[in-house]
């Protein structure tokens, strides 16, 4: 085989995996596709497609979930603490 051939045969491999690429994307329901994770206000709606996610995208979504998880608990904690100094401003 010639340089030529091997070019060509390995041009034409990648515009195949770049129209596979596209139709497989395009043809996704809208439930598969990417919400903004940002704008998903249940924490199990993060989740919501995890198989098509890149890794990098889900880090972000692991990373948007413990945040909310470490809000919600700094939440609780200072709601027991207020209640706590309540009590002891009582009694």
């Amino acid at each position: 085989m010639s340089i030529n051939e091997i070019l060509s045969l390995a041009l034409a491999g990648c515009g195949l995996l770049a129209i596979g690429l596209y139709i497989g994307g395009s043809t996704r329901s809208e439930d598969e596709k990417d919400p903004v994770p940002d704008d998903v206000v249940d924490d199990e709606d993060l989740f919501v497609g995890w198989d098509w996610l890149t890794p990098a995208a889900r880090r972000y979504r692991l990373a948007l979930y413990r945040r909310r998880v470490q809000a919600r608990i700094v939440k609780q904690e200072r709601e027991w603490l207020l209640a706590r100094l309540k009590e002891a401003a009582e009694g």
